[in-house]
């Protein structure tokens, strides 16, 4: 490839490019109440259309997958993952509307996308298609094959994901591995690579009035209280029983598969807090965290984020919330839980080892509620498709943080469980608040991005002529 005029086609056209990615983050498709989501569907299909490619959009028992392929007639071919659902808009602290792709000034990063999607993941993903557009003016072709998986449930677990993939798995597998897109710089301007991420549990634990006490049906006026048992109290306390003060997991037998780091892992992950290349304060700085869970700093505090599970609650309600006052003694509670697994750690181990422990001490009656399963997954760093995403990064002048597990969960063991093939998630360009108010990306690193896309296309081919 000819990298100069391409990144110099990008530089030339970056205006217009900006405006394809704010008219794709302009469109709703959250999961959870599916607003936009066939809309943006078929925007994403015709977008592959017109670069060349074929594309349909595949129905399953939730939301449409996105399909497509460009076959350029070319050696290698690289599939594409990506998501195009986001989340809710409801959180308290939006300062523009949430779907308007507004540009706003903001401290220390200048000119941003604020916007739903802007990071998680609608902002990479029609940047990375600017890309695309750019090599194809300048080249005539991509240099590779391209498969697209874009799934709309992600933020729900990617509950259709697994079927889609077992019914394509014959179109899939012509891929050698996978790339998810995605804007990776922290806030100082220091890129990360995961080799692989933590799984998922989410569930809710519901209790209700019945037999052991509380309301059965509806709340009562709260002055029966001292007649009648509480369900919300009931759930604290069993809540209570899973974890300690300092939130240490209590659960018999839900820690027992769980593996420590890799020794090869710890010693690169000690080696690079050591020359500088990690600093939890800049966590604590951009986060609003006065202080970490764990006592120490440095290999202390990182490890701990790599290599523990968690046990947390995302939201707890029950009765009346609204202004001023209203007594009332509600018949049901609620808490909405992730657990984040590590290797080795199996989903359905860890919600029999929940079931037995609330049932172990007295509370059998709590109904627990699963709604979403991620298995973890690794990825060694010797594959061509992590090489290339690390030399990229070197290439355009930043050393990156190596993180031995992403904390977060993606469905990544979907590629290496079922298509035997590894992964690499990566970018330019910096992007944060994802899940809360005013997510945002930055106008400059979506430029950054784009680049550092050919270039990283150029690091894979050249990696796949070595084998």
């Amino acid at each position: 490839m000819n990298l100069d005029k391409i990144l110099a086609n990008l530089d030339d056209n970056f205006s217009e490019d900006l405006d394809r990615v704010r008219d794709l983050l302009r469109m709703p498709s959250i999961s959870y109440t599916g607003e936009g989501i066939k809309e943006t569907a078929n925007a994403l299909k015709e977008i592959i259309v017109d670069l060349g490619g074929e594309s349909e959009v595949v129905q399953t028992k939730g939301h449409p997958i996105v399909f497509g392929e460009i076959d350029e007639g070319n050696e290698h071919t690289l599939l594409i993952y990506g998501m195009y659902d986001v989340m809710p808009t409801d959180e308290d602290g939006w300062t523009v509307e949430p779907f308007g792709g507004e540009i706003k000034d903001l401290p220390q990063f200048g000119p941003c996308i604020v916007n739903r999607g802007a990071v998680n993941t609608k902002g990479p993903m029609a940047a990375f298609f600017n890309s695309l557009r750019a090599i194809k003016e300048v080249e005539g072709k991509l240099p590779v094959n391209l498969i697209f998986a874009f799934e709309g449930e992600e933020e729900m677990g990617s509950r259709s994901f697994p079927a889609f993939l077992e019914q394509y798995k014959e179109k899939l597998s012509k891929a050698e591995a996978v790339l998810f897109p995605f804007f990776d710089q922290d806030e100082v301007g220091t890129p990360s690579l995961t080799l692989g991420t933590k799984g998922l549990l989410y569930f809710e634990l519901i209790c209700q009035g019945g037999d052991w006490g509380g309301p059965t049906s509806r709340g009562i006026h709260g002055s029966f209280n001292a007649w009648v048992k509480n369900p919300a109290w009931r759930l604290v306390n069993a809540l209570s029983t899973l974890v300690d003060e300092d939130e240490n997991i209590l659960i018999k037998d839900l820690l027992k598969d769980v593996s420590p780091l890799e020794q090869d892992e710890r010693d690169l992950l000690k080696k690079q807090i050591d020359e500088g290349l990690f600093d939890e304060n800049v966590f604590l700085e951009n986060y609003d965290v006065k202080r970490l869970k764990y006592e120490g700093k440095g290999l202390d505090v990182w490890e701990k984020l790599f290599s523990r599970p968690q046990f947390n609650i995302d939201g707890i309600f029950s009765g009346y919330s609204g202004p001023e006052t209203k007594t009332l003694l509600p018949h049901i509670a609620t808490a909405k839980v992730d657990v984040r697994m590590v290797p080795h750690m199996e989903p359905d181990e860890v919600v029999e080892s929940i079931r037995t422990h609330l049932d172990d001490h007295g509370y059998s009656d709590i109904e627990m509620k699963v709604y979403n399963k991620y298995y973890w997954s690794k990825a060694s760093i010797k594959e061509n498709v992590v090489q290339a995403m690390i030399n990229t990064y070197k290439q355009m002048g930043k050393e990156p943080q190596i993180w031995p597990l992403n904390p977060g969960s993606a469905p990544y063991y979907v590629f290496e469980r079922y298509l035997n093939i590894p992964y690499v998630t990566g970018g330019l360009g910096h992007g944060a608040r994802q899940h809360s108010s005013d997510e945002y990306c930055t106008v400059d690193g979506i430029l950054d991005f784009e680049k550092s896309m050919v270039v990283f296309f150029d690091n894979y081919l050249k990696g796949m002529e070595k084998e």
